[in-house]
């Protein structure tokens, strides 16, 4: 599942600034800014996920039941 882009946050995070009762000529630029941001993050967040699917686990660990250390 890729992450939602700018164009799909933005509305959001606009609604949610003007519920917090922040008003200006500037706010849907703030609105922009802090999408594009949260899409970036998102991404990278998905695309970690996706090349590390698990813990990385010594063999000594996993070898037989008893012998953690």
């Amino acid at each position: 599942m890729p992450a939602p882009q700018k164009a799909q946050l933005e509305g959001i995070v606009l609604g949610l600034i003007q519920g917090a009762g922040l008003r200006g000529e500037n706010a849907a630029d703030l609105a922009s800014a802090i999408a594009e941001t949260l899409a970036g993050a998102l991404d990278q967040f998905t695309q970690q996920i996706q090349v590390a699917p698990g813990i990385a686990c010594t063999p000594a660990a996993s070898a037989a039941p008893g012998r953690l250390l």
